[in-house]
């Protein structure tokens, strides 16, 4: 069985090596006995300027790779490093994350578990701990919550379902094959989404429940604002990012994978959070002109109540904090804003389940 790791990076210099080595390192054997995969690893470039390139050709012939010669996009590399690659199974690593090693080994040895060597699987997903800027753990590990499963129930109600960033995710090839090459002037950014909303429109999603790669947070401004990630540093625009995702993803699935979602959709619990804080933070620029307190908190109970994998005390403790936003002074407001990506306070969160083991 084959993987392709896909690599794309735009003025990453500084990251590149660590998650090229963290590549390479999957073809190794380890101590716990599993059988290394056969691993391809290219890396696509989209006109780097920070002596990128430089990086990529110190590794010789041990991968491959794909330098534009202007900026297009996320697409752009996405659609080449795919037409490159040969792999049953792709993993698209962003240049700034980073594989545990043997990340893959555990997945293909959990799929050869699953009945039937799990034929029916599209994507294995895993959590990833968060490190910041130098790559130092964060004591964190993202998404919350992961849907696993049949998860195509979870997307017609809400649009989306609980899963980690693009480097958590490992596609069998043929589930997403058809959607490339993705239209790159609809993909600059974002190009990961469809792979992750599409994939389970071909088979069920397995999760695995353990951090097996890094998710690089080096955006300090974003994280003062309660923004989650470092592209979007405000919340308004993670919002239309997020709309457009979905939009766009769902428009290739009614082209090339027979199914035509419309909606309406509800809002997931954790889109929830970040339009409570556009609206409350920066009102002029909130994209839901209709939205009112009373709004989204019955928006809230609803997604809540709809959307499985949330304890009752965890549903408690975000209606709380929800109805805390609500009500503060906007000054406070804006200070609670940095709540939403608190490590802490998720950990405490996480203490609310009976069963889980996830630090």
């Amino acid at each position: 069985m084959r993987v392709s790791i896909l690599i794309s990076s735009h003025n990453y210099a500084r990251f590149l090596g660590e998650a090229i080595d963290s590549a390479l390192a999957q073809r190794d054997g380890g101590p716990d006995g599993l059988p290394a995969p056969e691993v391809e690893v290219i890396v696509c470039d989209d006109a780097s300027s920070d002596g990128s390139d430089a990086v990529i050709r110190r590794y010789g012939t041990r991968i491959r790779h794909w330098i534009s010669p202007d900026n297009r996009g996320q697409a752009s590399m996405m659609n080449a490093a795919m037409a490159l690659s040969t792999g049953d199974w792709v993993l698209f690593l962003d240049a700034d994350d980073r594989l545990e090693p043997q990340a893959l080994a555990h997945c293909l040895e959990r799929l050869r578990a699953e009945p039937d060597g799990g034929r029916d699987v599209a994507k294995i997903q895993f959590l990833l701990r968060c490190v910041d800027r130098e790559g130092r753990c964060m004591s964190r590990t993202i998404p919350y919550l992961m849907h696993d499963g049949d998860v195509r129930p979870l997307i017609r109600r809400f649009g989306s379902y609980g899963g980690p960033p693009s480097s958590g995710n490992l596609y069998r090839r043929s589930a997403i094959a058809r959607y490339f090459p993705l239209v790159e002037a609809d993909w600059r950014r974002a190009a990961d989404t469809p792979p992750f909303i599409l994939a389970p429109f071909h088979g069920r999603v397995l999760g695995i429940d353990a951090a097996l790669g890094a998710y690089r947070i080096h955006s300090g401004a974003n994280r003062a604002r309660g923004c989650f990630g470092n592209i979007a540093a405000r919340h308004a625009d993670t919002l239309r990012v997020d709309l457009h995702r979905r939009e766009a993803s769902l428009a290739l699935l009614a082209r090339h994978g027979g199914e035509r979602i419309e909606g309406p959709f509800l809002p997931a619990p954790w889109n929830l959070r970040t339009r409570v804080l556009s609206w409350r933070t920066e009102p002029q620029r909130h994209p839901y002109r209709h939205d009112d307190a009373l709004r989204l908190l019955r928006l809230q109970a609803r997604s809540l109540r709809e959307c499985p994998g949330y304890t009752r005390p965890e549903r408690y403790a975000s209606q709380l904090w929800l109805m805390a936003m609500l009500v503060a002074p906007t000054s406070l407001a804006s200070r609670m804003a940095v709540t939403n990506t608190s490590g802490r306070l998720r950990r405490w969160l996480r203490r609310l389940r009976p069963d889980t083991a996830v630090a």
